[in-house]
């Protein structure tokens, strides 16, 4: 057998150990999951094959779209661009780019451990982004700052990726242009041949199988404190830290393991806070609050696999520009599998149960509201 045939039989095999997250008594709980969570294998394949087989050499690296309408892992949101880029951290790179119509732009390094664990390395956003008049920049990626670098994100030699986010208020468009070159510029490659071959599709089955893992295990544990009756205190996940303020809610977040959270690959800027929902047809989620202070802020909902639903076609996630606030200043969003006239109604898009969650970008204090299960005839 070559190398080439033993590196497909082993994505194979991979791809059969992924498939049991899905069907482990521990993944799909109906068979609309069960569809859906082979859905999700085939979104991330289709992603792992961008951004570990085709654009994953670090020499001459480029930027990957990750997520689109209808390819959604790690928490999609309708009103974000991310690009993936492959990073050794022993080299040097510099980033162009020129500023769109984005609301916020960042760049955030991830560094690899030695137990294959991802991790949080440097951030850098536009709010210390020095831009230009004409919106053009130029970033610097090494281990040590050059003299005449006006942005400079550092590199260590667990350094292996980066993401560049790019935040909308009206859907994805007008985006900022981004190019990247390794310092100095790569000569063109050769022939992609065994052994590299191989060592790709590796990388491409350990992400298809940790992501649907991790994506599984996250819900597993939101499940475990759902939505009640009562006012129910949402878990927070702070800079890649999952925190909780009820005992139940604490003593659940010290139970996550920190690796699976980081596994999801957040950002420093952004705050989120979640609960699990489970409705019958006839019920609805009451998510009440005050918006906080910060550059954006948006309630969505997902299935287990942390998916979005079709956002194209159904009310499943609202942002802060569309959002109708009550005369105090408060916000209440319901969640039902029909209108029931509410200002901010989300659709459950033929769903029992998922999770429901509120995202914040550059928030200036910890997010607080709570969340209820009410029955629709209830509501007022």
């Amino acid at each position: 057998m070559t190398e080439a045939e033993r590196a497909w039989s082993g994505l194979l095999d991979t791809l059969r150990a992924a498939a049991r997250t899905i069907t482990d008594k521990t993944g799909a709980q109906t068979p609309l999951e069960q569809a859906e969570g082979f859905r999700y294998l085939t979104r991330l394949l289709g992603a792992g094959l961008d951004m570990h087989l085709e654009n994953a050499d670090p020499t001459r690296p480029r930027f990957t779209r990750m997520l689109s309408p209808t390819r959604k892992f790690l928490g999609d949101n309708p009103d974000t661009l991310y690009e993936w880029v492959p990073l050794d951290g022993r080299l040097r790179y510099r980033v162009r780019g020129e500023r769109g119509s984005e609301i916020y732009l960042a760049f955030c390094v991830y560094e690899r451990g030695d137990d294959g664990a991802t991790a949080i390395g440097a951030n850098l956003s536009d709010a210390d982004l020095q831009i230009e008049a004409d919106g053009g920049f130029e970033l610097v990626l090494a281990a040590e700052r050059p003299a005449a670098a006006k942005n400079w994100l550092v590199l260590t030699a667990r350094s292996h990726a980066m993401i560049a986010r790019q935040y909308f208020r009206d859907g994805v468009g007008g985006a900022a242009r981004l190019e990247i070159e390794a310092v100095p510029v790569a000569p063109a490659p050769t022939p992609l041949e065994g052994v590299e071959l191989s060592r790709r599709l590796a990388t491409v089955g350990r992400f298809v199988r940790e992501t649907a893992a991790l994506s599984a295990a996250l819900s597993v544990f939101s499940a475990l404190n759902p939505v009640s009756e009562e006012n129910h205190e949402a878990l927070r996940v702070v800079g890649g830290e999952v925190r909780g303020e009820r005992p139940s809610a604490r003593e659940l977040a010290a139970s996550i393991d920190p690796r699976i959270v980081a596994g999801h690959l957040p950002t420093p800027d952004i705050q989120y806070a979640g609960a699990w929902w489970a409705l019958g047809p006839d019920e609805a989620v009451v998510l009440e609050g005050t918006p906080p202070v910060c550059r954006y802020w948006s309630v969505q909902i997902f299935n287990r696999w942390l998916e979005s639903p079709d956002y194209r076609y159904q009310r499943v996630a609202l942002n802060d520009s569309k959002i109708a606030l009550e005369e105090d200043g408060s916000f209440r969003v319901v969640l039902a599998a029909r209108d029931p006239g509410a200002r901010n109604w989300l659709d459950t898009a033929g769903h029992a149960s998922g999770q429901i969650v509120v995202r914040a970008l550059l928030a200036k204090e910890p997010l607080r509201m709570k969340f209820r299960r009410v029955a629709l005839d209830d509501l007022a």
